[in-house]
């Protein structure tokens, strides 16, 4: 008798290797927004941003690339320390790129979030993040605050024109993380600092993170793609968009088709010595399911945040929108080369 509980990356004991649903066949995938990063503890970064040390490359980060590849991505942007840049460009190639987190901690001087902006430039990131989720308030990481302001102009005057934001969280936070809306404010309060700062920089192309924070609401995320041309939503996040764009997959399904110049694959996935290889193909097999097949059953990863609605199981339901092949190939690849002018 196994009395080992199933891994969290596969609690239904899905086969990941049956993938005969996944039909997209257009150019390679561009994932947007992932976090790969040098973790292994007995292998550090090395080098600064403008040295070397491709000797030193993470295991986790060779374990997640290869991953990728699998699944046919062909390019991944990464989040990580300015120092990890160097290393993983000499190993990895076009096939890893870089969005460069724009942040400080709150007893530094402004200045020090605008030595990171620089740090990143001279690496040659193309995209910039800047992080506002709630939890980050305590931390003076609001989107609109004026040092945030500044280093946004100082990048756009460097020449970068792509800007991605994480303004929201779950839905269901609200009833235990974020339930001192005095602190943290509601919900619809996370949107307020984004609205300011997408009017204040018309002329940069903006990314919300995980669905704009809200793929529980796909009625406010129309309003925010027809209020603001130069605002677009990333998928990542897998277990969030995975739980409530299944629970709402018509919807989404319809929106991401009225506008489907407006989406950019994502995975959100970290980089991390202690994770399996098939921690990493739970995610892209999940996530491929959910946009380009009409597969449904028992979603196989592990999510604390699920909680059986009206009429819902005690299992999470994945749900695949099936979307048509021209929106997918626009989801997939096209959005992302357009907004960044790849060849």
């Amino acid at each position: 008798m196994n009395i080992n509980p199933p891994p969290d990356y596969n609690i239904t004991g899905q086969d990941f290797n049956r993938r005969e649903h996944l039909r997209y066949s257009g150019p390679p995938i561009i994932d947007i927004h992932a976090h790969v990063t040098m973790t292994n503890p007995i292998e550090k970064a090395v080098g600064t941003s403008s040295g070397a040390g491709i000797a030193r490359v993470s295991n986790a980060a060779e374990t997640m690339l290869a991953t990728v590849a699998e699944f046919g991505i062909g390019r991944t942007y990464s989040m990580c320390p300015p120092q990890d840049i160097v290393p993983l460009r000499e190993r990895f190639g076009q096939a890893i790129a870089f969005n460069g987190p724009i942040s400080k901690k709150p007893d530094e001087s402004d200045d020090a979030a605008y030595r990171n902006l620089e740090l990143f430039l001279e690496a040659g990131v193309e995209i910039v993040k800047l992080w506002a989720a709630p939890r980050g308030r305590d931390r003076g990481l609001l989107l609109d605050t004026p040092w945030r302001i500044e280093a946004l102009k100082r990048a756009r005057s460097a020449g970068i024109r792509v800007v991605m934001a994480h303004v929201g969280d779950p839905d269901i936070w609200w009833s235990h993380t974020y339930k001192d809306v005095g602190k943290f404010g509601t919900k619809p309060d996370q949107y307020l600092p984004l609205r300011k700062m997408l009017a204040l920089f018309p002329d940069m192309t903006w990314i919300g993170a995980h669905m704009g924070g809200d793929p529980e609401h796909p009625d406010h995320l129309e309003k925010l793609l027809e209020e603001f041309p130069n605002f677009h939503f990333d998928t990542s996040a897998t277990k969030w968009q995975v739980r409530e764009v299944s629970r709402r997959c018509d919807t989404v399904r319809t929106l991401v088709c009225r506008y489907p110049d407006r989406f950019l694959f994502g995975s959100d996935l970290v980089t991390g010595h202690m994770h399996v290889r098939e921690h990493y193909v739970s995610r892209y097999w999940c996530q491929r399911t959910l946009w380009e097949s009409s597969w449904t059953g028992p979603g196989p990863i592990y999510d604390p945040d699920y909680e059986p609605g009206q009429e819902e199981g005690p299992l999470l339901m994945l749900r695949g929108l099936d979307l048509p092949g021209e929106v997918l190939e626009k989801v997939y690849s096209g959005n992302a080369r357009r907004i960044l002018r790849l060849v």
